[in-house]
């Protein structure tokens, strides 16, 4: 039996207009991939202010936090947040690693400018965030049970993906609306790339070769062309 247009073959007598479920523009994936990295080093950087007192800020283009301004969530609160960043960066670097290297020598400078403290919390996740970028197995440290949420803390978990998802559909259509638009690469260069590789080589000790090899290869990812570090 012939369908009508608006049909599909199997709809029958139930006739509808069709969607199709079309995959965003690359330059929207490349810029969910950009956010996606300041926020995590946003979460970084908020860890090392629980934890260590520090005030270096250079990912704060998308903290929409309530306590931005003075800090109130816990240690364990904050690195939370730092696993779900990362889960969050090898979810959206997965399909397209060949324009993820960038973020390993912006990891390497922002690293740089922990330059000499001893070792903190955040040092643990130095190897785990860049094996994330190249798209090896990591695994992170482990945090306590914090049981089950409290409505307080369900109702800002619901604000923060409310948040997020209407952030994402403002970039789409930005681009869809322009499509000579471009990603864009923000850098966060707290110290030196030489700093961060000498900090790892400090505190992290033994190294897979392969993956310290892929470290200190300067020539392995292009030079980042959008600078831009203040835009908003």
């Amino acid at each position: 039996m012939p369908t009508r247009p608006n049909e599909t073959p199997d709809e029958g007598s139930h006739p509808g207009p069709l969607r199709l479920e079309m995959a965003p523009p690359k330059q929207v994936n490349l810029q969910f991939m950009d956010d996606t990295w300041e926020r995590l080093l946003n979460s970084l950087e908020r860890l090392e202010h629980v934890t260590e007192g520090s005030t270096l800020k250079s990912a704060g283009r998308l903290d929409r936090h309530s306590d931005k301004d003075a800090i109130t969530e816990t240690e364990t609160e904050i690195r939370s947040e730092v696993h779900l960043q990362i889960k969050c960066l090898e979810k959206i670097t997965q399909p397209l690693r060949e324009d993820a290297g960038w973020i390993r020598l912006d990891f390497l400078s922002w690293f740089g400018g922990r330059e000499p403290r001893k070792a903190g919390a955040v040092d643990e996740y130095a190897l785990p965030v860049l094996m994330c970028v190249r798209g090896e197995a990591y695994s992170l440290p482990e945090l306590p049970d914090l049981g089950p949420l409290t409505e307080a803390e369900m109702m800002r978990t619901m604000e923060g993906v409310g948040a997020g998802l209407h952030h994402s559909d403002a970039v789409e259509e930005r681009f869809v609306d322009d499509p000579a638009l471009t990603a864009t690469r923000h850098l966060h260069a707290r110290g030196t790339v030489a700093f961060g590789r000498a900090r790892l080589a400090r505190l992290c000790g033994q190294i897979e070769p392969d993956l310290l090899a892929w470290i200190n290869d300067d020539a392995a990812d292009a030079t980042p062309d959008r600078t831009d570090i203040d835009a908003k």
